[in-house]
């Protein structure tokens, strides 16, 4: 190899779009294992410990909104389910979270699938609309059911905070691991999703549902399934966003901003691609939580408007995400030289 050619490839730097996901996952999650110890301040680790969570529910969303092409505007009305199920159940049963987040997550799965059945018929922007007013309904049945606290909501029993079953802690590093967890599950669970049958007729659906149909691939069914798979993870999420913040009520988990935030994550990132809403929630969160905290008091509302300024402008130079969809089936010439070496690895990439 000459120095020119070496030197030219340093320039260009490590492309890591050419880099396998089976490599660059761990990678990137055993990275970030090592982000505490470069800043211990609680502001510091509470924003990890969002982008971390918020990781876990792009991903949710990814499922339905990138893989199969339907832009839900209702996931928060799945979050808020595995809030309040988690929280119902510690609070009045004492049921231990770690059986309770199972138990959100599969109701999350319920109501989504129901509201799956219900609007999947519709086509574009009807089912988008559809999703939307599902979710300020059920905004407006929460404020009024006084068994779930109504507006004001249901605060955590502060004093188990430590207990060994209550999944609640003093230190802030251990949610710091545990929205790591999270974040690692279902990355890596998208990422099966990605290189699997489920995944390939789900992108087929997105790109053109008659002639998917037409394959003999049944659109509905197959829509379906992403919506429980993404409504269960949705409600996890939510269930470990009560532990976190120790309170629910219907202003923070049902408001607006809440389901457009999902939608942000993977669009930011890249539709579609395991790696889009890591790319996502890092920026989204990051950016919201200083520009927030360096831009409030009477400067309030002016991080909004950084924020849609570099929306902006990733949607100008970036329209399809920072990440860019790799090809799931390569070349057929390139599949025929490497078929022995890729048979189980070509589908490895975004």
């Amino acid at each position: 190899m000459s120095l020119s050619k070496t030197a030219e490839e340093l320039r260009e730097g490590v492309d890591l779009q050419s880099i396998p996901l089976a490599y660059l996952i761990p990678a990137i999650f055993i990275g970030a294992l090592a982000l505490p110890y470069l800043g211990t301040s609680y502001f510091f680790i509470n924003t990890l410990i969002y982008a971390l969570l918020f990781v876990g529910l792009g991903q949710s969303w990814n499922i339905i909104g990138g893989y199969a092409g339907q832009i839900s505007l209702g996931h928060a009305v799945m979050f808020a389910t595995g809030a309040y199920t988690t929280a119902i159940l510690f609070i009045y049963y004492g049921i231990t979270p770690y059986l309770g987040l199972i138990v959100a997550g599969l109701l999350a799965a319920a109501v989504g699938l129901s509201l799956g059945a219900l609007t999947f018929r519709l086509r574009y922007h009807y089912f988008s609309i559809a999703t939307l007013a599902a979710t300020l309904g059920i905004y407006v049945i929460a404020l009024q059911w006084d068994w779930i606290g109504g507006a004001v909501g249901l605060e955590y029993p502060i004093a188990q905070i430590g207990d060994s079953l209550s999944l609640m802690f003093d230190s802030r590093q251990m949610y710091f691991y545990v929205m790591w967890a999270f974040a690692l599950g279902t990355t890596v669970l998208v990422y099966r999703l990605h290189t699997s049958k489920l995944g390939i007729y789900l992108k087929a659906i997105d790109i053109d549902q008659e002639l998917a149909e037409n394959a003999g691939i049944s659109a509905f069914w197959y829509k379906m399934y992403a919506m429980g798979l993404s409504s269960f993870i949705a409600g996890i999420g939510g269930g470990l966003f009560a532990q976190y913040v120790l309170y629910v009520e219907p202003r923070i988990l049902l408001e607006l901003i809440r389901n457009v935030e999902f939608v942000l994550i993977p669009v930011i990132g890249g539709l579609g691609t395991v790696l889009g809403p890591i790319v996502g929630a890092a920026i989204y969160i990051f950016t919201r939580e200083y520009t927030r905290t360096l831009l409030g008091g009477t400067q309030t509302g002016l991080s909004w408007v950084i924020f849609g300024t570099v929306l902006i402008l990733i949607s100008m130079y970036r329209p399809s995400g920072l990440i860019r969809r790799r090809p799931v089936i390569k070349d057929s010439n390139e599949h025929k030289e490497t078929s022995t070496v890729s048979a189980g690895s070509e589908a490895d990439d975004d």
